[in-house]
């Protein structure tokens, strides 16, 4: 109670905003970080403010990610000094990092959550954790409940986690955080899993603890996210600090020029040639057992079709069924001229056709793996030979397929969680070049990914359509399907209601078509 009064007292009322701001600082001094040779972090500061929202952006691999895994625990052989209150604090632990009160909410959420447990063991697993814990069940569904009510998130509490959606999920880390005394919260990529509505509505949320004076950092690539909700700016490039600020007088364009260090310029290719007529991929009549009905498409040699919709509309449903991960259904099918219906992801591999998965860390890589093992795992049987596998050819493929990608690592034995998400997805796109396989199914690619490596991917995308393979490109990013696709079908409630030449596609004709605005 003592601590909870001064901490009181401690608070101010910031009048141009009306905000809460509290007398917590922290502030990060020198960070630097170095694994097996190569530097993550390069004398870095950063300083967040109780009762601000703090932007942290900059490209893929510039250390945004890393910084803040410094803060919360994740690597104790950092080297700098962090302080609250220019009081020096010690944080080589994430027990270190919670009992100082700061705490994350992770891109990937389903890593911090338990399956199997219910909605309320996860919100209180840390405290359930502890050593000598007694408990009831009544008390720890009760303060499950109150910390969701800082939300205003209403949830069963006994409803099992493995019920819940990505964005049920994030409120659920998020009133983890809030079950503790939390000072300092750190959201990477929150926005990521999010449809508009979900999004708006966790900017309330913000925008709530802000008000309670809580230190709030967030991690986005989506600039008019950061415009909107931040008042700070820090911007880190290759491991370094480039600038810290006031967001307001910076436009969305001298962000991304500061995050590049270049000047802003189109991100999209040029445009392809005319594709032949040769189709690879015919579907006819496809349903699910859930959502899709009656779907029916064309896929060409060296055409990249976008599959447009919101959150919800069956994008991934349909990236799925087509791959066989989930039960379906066709009247008629046909891929590389032969009768065809999707069996399971063995049979459609072995037939030539790949997906890169939307959630990328959960079902697209072994992220405990190294580079070269996740290279070889989807390739051809050149790799082995009187069934011994052939690591050095693994190996001497792994370099290549880095180079060739511009996947930046430290090389073929470099742990995949260690890389950035943009790298990470290069690697998930990379296993996949090895293969025989002529359809690529792309479920969401750019996800959590930064604008340089955006760029990067769009050319690789581009690259695979030139060589004569066809490309499914599913996506709730407008732009990019504007920007990239020879022809584009809208996905709303499980049905596509429109098709559009790329030539022809606005976002706006997009959005109203996804929001159900006309039947094709």
């Amino acid at each position: 109670p003592a601590a909870a009064m001064k901490n009181s007292l401690n608070q101010k009322i910031n009048y141009r905003t009306g905000t809460v701001m509290s007398a917590n600082r922290l502030e990060m001094h020198n960070i630097s970080l170095a694994f097996s040779g190569f530097q993550a972090l390069n004398k870095v500061d950063f300083t967040l403010h109780g009762g601000s929202v703090h932007a942290l952006t900059g490209a893929n691999g510039a250390g945004k990610s890393t910084l803040m895994a410094v803060l919360c625990g994740t690597h104790a052989h950092y080297q700098g000094e962090v302080t609250i209150n220019d009081q020096p604090v010690t944080i080589r632990s994430p027990r270190d990092a919670k009992q100082l009160g700061i705490h994350l909410v992770q891109q990937e959420v389903d890593v911090a959550l338990v399956p199997g447990l219910s909605i309320a063991e996860n919100i209180m697993l840390d405290r359930l954790a502890e050593p000598g814990m007694a408990f009831r069940w009544s008390r720890v569904r009760q303060l499950a409940r109150e910390a969701l009510a800082q939300l205003d998130v209403a949830l069963d509490v006994r409803r099992s986690i493995d019920s819940c959606t990505l964005a049920e999920k994030q409120q659920i880390l998020l009133a983890r955080a809030l079950s503790h005394h939390c000072r300092f919260l750190i959201l990477d990529e929150p926005t990521a899993p999010l449809d508009q509505h979900e999004s708006e509505r966790l900017f309330a949320v913000v925008r709530r603890l802000q008000q309670q004076g809580i230190g709030v950092v967030f991690i986005s690539h989506r600039i008019h996210e950061l415009k909107a909700i931040c008042d700070t700016l820090t911007v880190l490039r290759d491991g370094r600090l480039i600038e810290s600020g006031p967001m307001a007088p910076l436009s969305g364009e001298q962000i991304v020029e500061k995050m590049l260090g270049h000047e802003l310029s189109d991100i999209f290719p040029p445009p392809r040639p005319p594709h032949g007529e040769e189709v690879l991929l015919q579907v006819d009549g496809l349903h699910d057992e859930a959502l899709l009905q009656d779907i029916s498409l064309r896929l060409r040699k060296g055409e990249i079709l976008g599959i447009a919709g919101l959150a919800g509309a069956g994008k991934t449903e349909l990236c799925k069924a087509l791959f066989g991960a989930s039960k379906s259904r066709v009247q008629r099918g046909e891929l590389n001229g032969q009768p065809w219906r999707p069996r399971d992801p063995a049979d459609s591999v072995g037939r030539g056709l790949a997906l890169v998965p939307e959630e990328r860390r959960k079902e697209g890589i072994f992220i405990e793996e190294p580079i070269a093992m996740n290279l070889a795992v989807s390739a051809d049987n050149s790799f082995s030979r009187w069934s011994l596998f052939g690591h050095r050819q693994a190996w001497r493929w792994a370099e290549e397929v880095i180079a060739r990608l511009g996947v930046r690592a430290t090389g073929p034995g470099q742990m995949l969680r260690r890389l950035s998400g943009g790298n990470q997805q290069k690697v998930a796109i990379g296993k996949w070049l090895r293969s025989h396989a002529n359809v690529l199914i792309f479920d969401e690619p750019t996800k959590g990914v930064d604008v340089k490596a955006k760029t990067d991917l769009f050319m690789l995308i581009d690259g695979l359509a030139r060589e004569g393979k066809g490309v499914i490109y599913a996506s709730g990013e407008f732009a990019e399907l504007v920007g990239l696709c020879d022809r584009i079908c809208v996905l709303w409630d499980g049905r596509i209601v429109a098709e559009i030449p790329g030539a022809e596609a606005r976002e706006e004709t997009l959005l109203y078509y996804s929001t159900g605005g006309a039947a094709a």
